[in-house]
């Protein structure tokens, strides 16, 4: 398993499910409403996939090693994909908090899951480019192949968990759920 390749790869799950939420948010903007339960899937998708186990691989396996292979020099750049995470975190939990006003209609609670959407999507997307395009390149070439073998290591024993497999397998579940959830809402709409 090459690390920033399956980084990349986990990538692609997460962007299918922005596709999701742009979908949604197209919807809502058009003053139309999505599902309610179409939210509470995703904020639990990017809460469980995006952030509990793709961030944790990035922040605390590759960052780590990155940052006493580097010493500190690139902590900023580190620094601001971190920040970033930290600013999607707050994201989802500002649209989950908009869900309980929006199952009731309240157009407070449509304007706030529509700020939730919009700063999420925006953020991840340039998140996600920078890492695929810029960060893991430069990553590939730091890394000796010592470094890449611990870090394989370090990825497998993550990945081996019992809740680790569960945690994935329910959040393709979760992903598929969310686009036929969009089918069906648009089919109707």
């Amino acid at each position: 398993m090459n690390v920033l390749k399956e980084l990349t790869r986990e990538h692609r799950h997460i962007l299918k499910g922005i596709q999701y939420l742009e979908m949604a948010r197209a919807a809502l903007e058009n003053n139309l409403k999505p599902p309610p339960a179409f939210f509470h899937t995703a904020t639990l998708f990017f809460s469980d996939y995006a952030d509990r186990l793709h961030h944790f691989k990035e922040e605390y396996l590759l960052f780590s090693l990155l940052a006493s292979k580097k010493g500190g020099k690139i902590d900023l750049e580190m620094g601001a994909l971190r920040h970033q995470h930290e600013l999607n975190r707050k994201s989802i939990k500002k649209i989950r908090n908009a869900l309980s006003g929006y199952e009731t209609d309240s157009e407070i609670a449509a304007t706030l899951l529509l700020e939730g959407l919009a700063v999420y999507i925006s953020i991840l997307k340039r998140h996600i480019y920078r890492e695929d395009h810029l960060f893991f390149p430069m990553a590939e070439s730091e890394l000796s192949d010592t470094d890449k073998e611990l870090l394989h290591t370090r990825f497998l024993e993550e990945a081996s968990g019992s809740d680790t497999k569960t945690l994935v397998m329910q959040n393709m579940s979760r992903l598929e759920e969310l686009g036929k959830m969009m089918s069906k809402f648009l089919r109707a709409s």
